[in-house]
C-alpha cells in the first residue's frame, strides 16, 4: 500500500519543482520593479497641507473655540553656488531658466547672479565668492 502511494506521488515531484522555480522568477521580477527610487513629495507641497490637529480653547466667559495648529517649518535659505550659461546650481541642484525653485520661477541668469520671481516677491541670488580653482581657457 505504501509503495503504491509513493509511486502515485512520484510524478508530482517534478511539477512541484518547476512551480517553485516559476515562483522565484516572479518574485525576482517584482523585486526588480520596486528597486528604482520613487519620487517623493517636495517640501513645498508638504508646507501647503493644512494641519489635521485642532485644539480647543476655552475663553474666560466659558465659550469653547477651535483653531488649527500652525506649523513652522524652516527651509534652508536659497544659496546660489554656480552660474553657467542659462543654468544655475542652487542648494546643490541644477536648474535652468523657467524652472521652479520652491515658489519662485527662475527668470534671468547672468554670470554672477540669478533673478527669481514669485507672484508677490522678487529675489536676487548672488555668487558669494570667487573660486580660483575653476579656470576657463579661451582660444
Amino acid at each position: 500500500m505504501k509503495k503504491l502511494l509513493l509511486l502515485s506521488l512520484l510524478p508530482l515531484i517534478p511539477i512541484s519543482l518547476v512551480a517553485s522555480t516559476a515562483d522565484h522568477e516572479t518574485i525576482n521580477k517584482q523585486i526588480i520593479e520596486i528597486k528604482p527610487p520613487r519620487k517623493g513629495v517636495s517640501s513645498v507641497d508638504v508646507l501647503r497641507v493644512k494641519s489635521p490637529f485642532i485644539l480647543l480653547h476655552k475663553s474666560k466667559n466659558g465659550v469653547k473655540t477651535t483653531y488649527a495648529v500652525k506649523r513652522e517649518v524652516k527651509l534652508p535659505p536659497l544659496k546660489l553656488e554656480s552660474c553657467i550659461n542659462k543654468n544655475v546650481k542652487i542648494n546643490g541642484k541644477w536648474y535652468k531658466e523657467g524652472d521652479r525653485v520652491r515658489q519662485y520661477t527662475i527668470v534671468n541668469v547672468s554670470a554672477t547672479e540669478a533673478l527669481l520671481k514669485s507672484k508677490t516677491k522678487e529675489l536676487r541670488l548672488y555668487l558669494n565668492q570667487k573660486n580660483d580653482k575653476i579656470q576657463f581657457k579661451v582660444n
